[in-house]
């Protein structure tokens, strides 16, 4: 009966709801092969979530003629400087600066994966102090939840899940290859040292939790070389954002110069060389019930040209003669010192490396933006970063090449403090940005500029635990601290609809979905939370308090989408709530707010 009642309030206050469906791709998945289509994604589906305004049908328009005597914000860092200076250059108006409830919401998700609740938000919107988003920035990395929010990212980057389709790591490794994550962030360990004791770790799996990075990229069948070949592929594509796996089964002359230019004189041995570090290490299983293993260096074994099976081409002896590869770095050709473990040397030389900090940043900048600034993000042409490389008739990758090196610099500045990093982004007048765009009629071919800040759908963890914060209905542990994502328990078909995927042939999606609009207009996680039944939930408090409807409705606006009603929202709620039974009446109301678009969005 709730779906009857909600179509009235929603159809009455005008709003769009998350299961309305759209007639273009705005909800499609966001990894796409061309950033151009990327592009158009986002700035359709920000268009469907903050019209413009002059609004007009999302999709492709002409390019405007450029803007004159544009005047930028004063920078608040170099990030300003370049974002604000190239639109200047080019004549690209860019929006108002977000209002304090939308900056809010926003960055208090973007750094903890939480939405405020009404008390801080109301304290928020009364608080006079011109530093008060510097303060709540400050206040929100220092925060557990902050811990919580980046190890679900960085888990999701290294793959941490006990079941994959070719490894089992069992609960017991995965659990502390979850508490290495989630101590690493609590205790602002440098980034670069964190990633060294990855790729090199040695000892007990279920007790040295960053051993699990080696074990979790074993492969369960066919030769060795092809395990070696998975650890050179993740460790290059996670940590240096290169797309290495195109090499592993063939050079890349003849196969990669619609992809990569930078990969078309690098050859499948080149590849073989990177590989060849994760040669030299020894497991003991320690349980033949359990994967529980101990991992050590050994001072033996090479990577041998010499397989016809496997999920590789085959490896054979080269023009040389040569049986096998010795190992040399990548990027730079170099060679383990004397008395130096392959894994420890590898380690050293990925994070000395510049392409170490500038894929560090394109990553953290595309969580708090919603695109890198190359794009696809683990994708990086080398031969494109740089106009005195670039190939004759190639377009440079980075949208702001010397942003992009700058923010590398600033972490490496910072010791690798990944804090530090999040907190130039935040403090940004780009990053403040309305998601409205104010000056006129938006068109997408500004997307690249960031020109306006650019709609991101909740993760999966982020909806459930909204709903609990904004029902104050709360299940036994945050959805941000589930240790994988099989995790879940009863919540997890909920989870699994918003496209959580499974760290390992299913990556996480934003997309929207029916089965999604379905969870939310009918799941019990959704509407026996909203009930005034329900033990300690926001409408049953404010109904027992005997609150007027004015007050109901300001505290389900606070409490659902961080913000007052507005003057037209007030009083079509105030109505509403003010005929009938005000418990149901009060309960559509909350259901309503969550169902709408702006509350899965941000």
């Amino acid at each position: 009966m709730r779906s009857a009642r909600l179509l009235g309030i929603l159809f009455a206050a005008g709003v769009a709801t998350a299961q309305q469906p759209s007639a273009d791709c705005a909800f499609d998945a966001m990894r796409l092969r061309s950033p151009r289509e990327m592009y158009h994604q986002l700035s359709t589906r920000t268009e469907l979530v903050a019209p413009s305004a002059i609004a007009s049908a999302p999709g492709r328009r002409r390019p405007s003629p450029p803007a004159k005597g544009l005047t930028p914000p004063a920078p608040r860092s170099f990030i300003d400087s370049e974002i604000f200076g190239k639109m200047v250059k080019d004549g690209i108006p860019w929006t108002n600066p977000s209002s304090d409830a939308e900056f809010l919401r926003r960055v208090t998700l973007d750094l903890t994966g939480e939405i405020p609740d009404a008390a801080t938000v109301k304290a928020f919107l009364a608080d006079a102090d011109e530093a008060k988003r510097d303060k709540v920035i400050d206040r929100l990395l220092a925060s557990d939840a902050f811990a919580d929010r980046w190890t679900m990212w960085f888990g999701d980057h290294v793959q941490n899940v006990q079941f994959a389709q070719n490894v089992f790591l069992g609960p017991a490794a995965r659990n502390a290859y979850y508490n290495y994550i989630h101590d690493a962030f609590a205790s602002g360990k440098p980034y670069d040292v964190m990633v060294r004791e990855l790729i090199s770790g040695v000892g007990d799996n279920e007790k040295n939790g960053n051993v699990n990075y080696l074990l979790r990229q074993l492969q369960g069948n066919g030769p060795l070389q092809d395990t070696y070949d998975n650890l050179a592929a993740f460790t290059g594509q996670q940590f240096l954002g290169l797309p290495l796996v195109c090499l592993s089964c063939h050079g890349g002359l003849g196969h990669l110069e619609q992809v990569n230019t930078g990969m078309v004189k690098r050859t499948r041995r080149d590849f073989w060389q990177m590989a060849a570090f994760f040669t030299q290490y020894s497991r003991q299983r320690l349980s033949f019930e359990t994967p529980h293993s101990v991992v050590s260096d050994v001072f033996e074994g090479d990577y041998l040209l010499n397989t016809d099976f496997g999920n590789k081409t085959p490896r054979v002896p080269g023009a040389d003669g040569a049986t096998s590869v010795e190992p040399a770095f990548f990027l730079t050709g170099e060679k383990p010192a004397l008395g130096e473990t392959r894994r420890a040397a590898l380690a050293r030389m990925v994070t000395a490396h510049p392409q170490f900090a500038r894929a560090a940043v394109n990553y953290l900048w595309k969580e708090m933006f919603g695109m890198g600034l190359v794009e696809p993000v683990d994708s990086f042409d080398l031969l494109r970063q740089d106009a005195a490389t670039l190939p004759s008739g190639a377009t440079l990758q980075p949208t702001h090449p010397k942003l992009l090196d700058q923010l590398a610099e600033s972490l490496i500045a910072s010791g690798y403090d990944i804090r530090s990093l999040l907190r130039l982004i935040a403090r940004s007048n780009a990053y403040q940005l309305s998601l409205a765009y104010a000056p006129g009629g938006w068109n997408e071919s500004w997307t690249p500029y960031y020109a306006r800040h650019y709609a991101r759908r909740l993760m999966a963890e982020e909806v459930l635990d909204a709903i609990s914060q904004a029902t104050n209905v709360r299940g036994p542990r945050k959805a941000m601290q589930f240790l994988d994502t099989g995790d879940g328990g009863t919540e997890a078909p909920f989870l699994n609809a918003f496209g959580r995927g499974n760290r390992d042939d299913a990556e996480r999606k934003d997309d929207s979905s029916i089965l999604q609009s379905l969870e939310m207009l009918n799941d019990r996680i959704v509407t026996s939370r909203v009930s005034a039944t329900a033990t300690g939930s926001l409408v049953q408090t404010l109904v027992k308090k005997n609150e007027p409807p004015d007050a109901i409705a300001d505290a389900l606006y606070l409490a659902t989408l961080s913000r007052y009603p507005t003057a037209k929202e007030k009083t079509i709620a105030v109505a509403y709530l003010g005929t009938g039974a005000l418990d149901r009446k009060a309960e559509d109301l909350q259901f309503a707010l969550l169902n709408k678009i702006e509350f899965l969005f941000h």
